[in-house]
């Protein structure tokens, strides 16, 4: 947020300038491995970025180092100069996650205590690159809620409170599976396995599961079901979901546009 400074124009935190930057450059480096993936061909590349700033430095009661851009008829300012790396193709390969290998997609608003964050944490955890509950525990995976706190100021019970809800099962979509002896049903998610085969109901009646793993299990439902809740116990846990299975004339299950439907061996 930009703070007044001391000649009456607005000041800003020199690591929120530089990370609002590189930011905006990790969206554009995303966007290029998106478009690697798909086969397309790069059809540009950033070779280098230079900026001068012709800014006045200050710094607050806290110690923090401050610019405010100088105006037109400013004079005295100082002037930064920054210059940037190019990012090519090895470079974006290297360095960006596949979306496949993702293993917990889900947004940060979609855990029920994402409202706890504020929007300056919103901001602070997206300027270094968290925006999917993956690269949450990623942020946390070597380190501890109170060291990202001391870091980037999201406050350590808010962390603790989103990490505890992100561990929990969740369901997040269906497939009907066609197999010969009636349709199957891919449910996805995340944490739907601790290890142990869980416990499964369609329309409130237990199910066989015959696949687990934690991000999709393969359950089969009963000849009468049609659609109802999905419910998923994993330990002391529960995750709940809807589910729609239409049938055709020959009774082999067929989701009939209300989602996807896939084969298995």
């Amino acid at each position: 947020m930009p703070l007044t400074g001391s000649r009456g124009g607005n000041a800003f935190p020199v690591e929120d300038f530089l990370q609002a930057l590189t930011a905006q450059l990790d969206r554009a480096q995303d966007t290029l491995a998106l478009k690697v993936r798909t086969g397309r061909p790069l059809t540009w590349a950033l070779k280098d970025l230079s900026i001068d700033l012709h800014v006045f430095v200050e710094v607050d009661g806290n110690g923090r180092v401050l610019m405010r851009s100088a105006g037109a008829n400013e004079e005295v300012a100082s002037t930064v100069h920054l210059s940037l790396a190019a990012i090519t193709r090895p470079m974006v390969e290297e360095n960006t996650l596949s979306v496949r290998d993702e293993t917990d997609p889900r947004t940060l608003d979609e855990l029920r205590l994402s409202g706890r964050l504020d929007d300056e944490d919103r901001r602070r955890l997206d300027m270094v690159g968290v925006r999917t509950v993956g690269q949450l525990k990623r942020l946390t995976t070597d380190t501890t809620p109170a060291a990202v706190e001391a870091t980037i100021g999201v406050p350590v019970d808010r962390l603790r409170a989103l990490l505890e809800q992100a561990a929990r099962p969740a369901v997040t979509g269906h497939e009907v599976v066609r197999r010969d002896g009636g349709p199957l049903l891919r449910i996805q998610g995340v944490n739907l396995s601790d290890g142990s085969t869980p416990e499964v109901r369609l329309a409130g009646e237990l199910v066989e599961v015959l696949e687990v793993k934690p991000q999709q299990l393969v359950v089969r439902p009963r000849s009468h079901h049609d659609e109802g809740p999905i419910e998923v116990r994993v330990g002391g846990d529960r995750a709940t979901g809807w589910f729609r299975i239409a049938t055709t004339g020959n009774g082999r299950g067929d989701t009939n546009g209300h989602g996807p439907q896939a084969e298995i061996a």
